[in-house]
Parts: structure tokens; sequence; C-alpha cells
């Protein structure tokens, strides 16, 4: 766990560096488990919801906010609030995903590229 907590510390401050916007991270295993939030994002209570958009919904719900998917990538997901509240990015590594939360004032393809640039740094941690 903590060197999972130490990656994501590394991505966030990488994130803020960049001034991407990313706002929040964590980190679910293949089978839907939470293994690490950063401490301003409690989803525990929406992985139902996460995991049903992996299936094929067409939403996420994550704080009692939705988010409508826009765009499904082999490695990943886009999906963004209607009513201007931010974007949720999803991308998936070997073992699970890393899920994250980007202010409005961010650039989606920017974003995404940008996690999927650091997501492997997770590969056989979990």
């Amino acid at each position: 766990m903590s060197e999972i907590k130490s990656i994501v510390d590394d991505i966030s401050i990488a994130a803020f560096e960049s001034n991407t916007k990313i706002a929040a991270l964590a980190v679910l295993s293949n089978d839907g488990e939470l293994i690490y939030q950063t401490e301003n994002w409690d989803i525990s209570n929406d992985l139902d919801s996460i995991i049903n958009a992996l299936k094929g919904e067409k939403s996420i719900i994550l704080n009692q906010t939705e988010y409508i998917i826009k765009e499904t990538f082999a490695d990943g997901l886009i999906g963004t609030n209607p009513s201007g509240m931010g974007y949720i990015f999803v991308v998936f590594f070997n073992e699970g995903l890393l899920l994250s939360y980007a202010l409005p004032q961010a650039d989606p393809p920017t974003c995404f590229t940008f996690l999927s640039g650091k997501v492997e740094s997770l590969n056989g941690k979990i």
C-alpha cells in the first residue's frame, strides 16, 4: 500500500507541476477493490457505478455527481459532467485502473495523455 501511495503522490505532484488541473486520484484492482484514494476524494460508496461503466453503462456517478462517458479507448475512458463540474478519467494498467477527477478548466485530451504516460508505474504493484 505504501508503494502505491508513493506512486500516486508522485503522479499528483507531476500533475500539479504540469498544470493539468487533475485534483484527485484513486487506484482500483481489476476486480473492483479500492486500493488507494487521495485524501480529498472518497469514492468508496461509488465502486458499483465505476464497474458498471466499465461494463458499458453510459455514465458514472461519483459523490452524487453524474459524469457522462464521452470517449472510450482501449486503455480507458473520459467522462464529463453535463453541468460543467469537471471530468473523470479511467486509465487501465495490468492489474487495475487509475481513476482521476479533473477540474472544469482541464483539457481532457491533455489529462488523459498525461495519466496514460504515468499509469505504467503502477504495473506489478497490486
